[in-house]
């Protein structure tokens, strides 16, 4: 399964006592279904929609949206939060495979001048901390990656990211039920 946010280990531990006739073991994989269509897991969690119709999906919480940028950027660097406005400013990483930053997010007047695309998160952090670009992502990203070269600050006006788990519609896995009632609880 892909990684929601920061209950990770927790959910991990509650569903080993839980359902131990099934174990529930992360992974990470950047492409579209986070793995499920490579084989790598049985349930993905996804934060972006797919439009493919071998998968189905439920909706299981909503995540705040953070900005990342190098440690010792002299504006930023003892800012609480910032704002979309503030972003476009700056060249703006982008992963068209399975990342949840697009222009779009931005009014089409205020879109950031220069986009920066990268293939995956070691990546997009390394380009983050030598201050070649920003980044927006989910907290998740900021607890999954802490870095003392990047920080992470809230995006003040920044739209939510939907996470989403998703299966293959003609396989749903056992006790798929309980999965979404246990992930959607650490969104609630």
């Amino acid at each position: 399964m892909g990684r929601p946010r920061s209950d990770t280990t927790p959910l991990q531990r509650e569903w080993a006592a839980a359902e131990p006739e099934v174990e529930l073991r992360f992974v990470r994989w950047n492409s579209p279904t986070a793995g499920l269509a490579e084989g790598r897991c049985d349930v993905a969690v996804v934060r972006r929609p797919l439009d493919d119709d071998r998968f189905r999906s439920v909706v299981v919480g909503l995540e705040r949206r953070v900005v990342a940028f190098a440690a010792d950027d002299p504006q930023w660097r003892t800012r609480r939060s910032l704002r979309m406005a503030e972003v476009s400013t700056r060249p703006v990483l982008v992963d068209p495979i399975a990342g949840t930053t697009v222009p779009e997010l931005w009014p089409e007047n205020s879109r950031p001048a220069r986009t920066v695309e990268t293939g995956d998160a070691e990546e997009w952090l390394d380009t983050i901390a030598v201050g070649s670009a920003v980044g927006t992502s989910s907290e998740a990203t900021a607890v999954h990656n802490p870095r003392p070269d990047v920080l992470y600050r809230p995006l003040a006006d920044g739209p939510p990211i939907t996470v989403r788990l998703v299966w293959w519609r003609d396989d749903p896995p056992p006790m798929l039920a309980r999965l979404v009632e246990r992930v959607a609880d650490r969104y609630r």
